[in-house]
């Protein structure tokens, strides 16, 4: 398979695992009645830009690099940084953006978490694994 049907691949992958983690998180969080205190919504942007980074990184780096015998520290430093990244850019901005506004539907929040997750695995997800497929194992052609 060329590398850029893996990265598509892992991506979306990616992106389908943190919505329906996000989801399950947000029922267990939130639930659908009743709106959203917005200063609860905006902090719970901070564990969620971190954990979507990391397992969106983490897992397919470490996945694609074991196949091509990649040293695992570059990969799980990619995706700390990745994650740490996310969380201060991601989350902050969010948090920054919905902290102080009025309170949120739930099915505005929802969906706003969702689609969030979605791009965030879009965007961390084809850097890790482009990362893990460009190891020196794996650029030597010993997949």
């Amino acid at each position: 398979m060329n590398p850029g049907a893996i990265v598509l691949r892992e991506t979306l992958l990616s992106m389908a695992i943190n919505v329906a983690i996000t989801l399950a998180f947000f029922f267990a969080m939130f639930g659908l009645s009743g709106m959203i205190v917005p200063r609860d919504f905006a902090f719970d942007f901070l564990p969620q830009s971190f954990m979507v980074a990391l397992m969106g990184t983490i897992i397919p780096g470490v996945l694609i690099g074991r196949k091509g015998k990649a040293p695992l520290q570059p990969i799980v430093l990619r995706a700390l940084g990745l994650a740490l990244a996310s969380l201060a850019i991601g989350g902050g901005g969010a948090y920054l953006l919905f902290a102080n506004g009025a309170p949120i539907a739930p099915a505005t929040g929802l969906a706003i978490k969702v689609i969030y997750s979605a791009v965030l695995s879009a965007i961390v997800t084809p850097i890790a694994v482009r990362g893990a497929l460009a190891a020196p194992a794996l650029a030597r052609g010993k997949p």
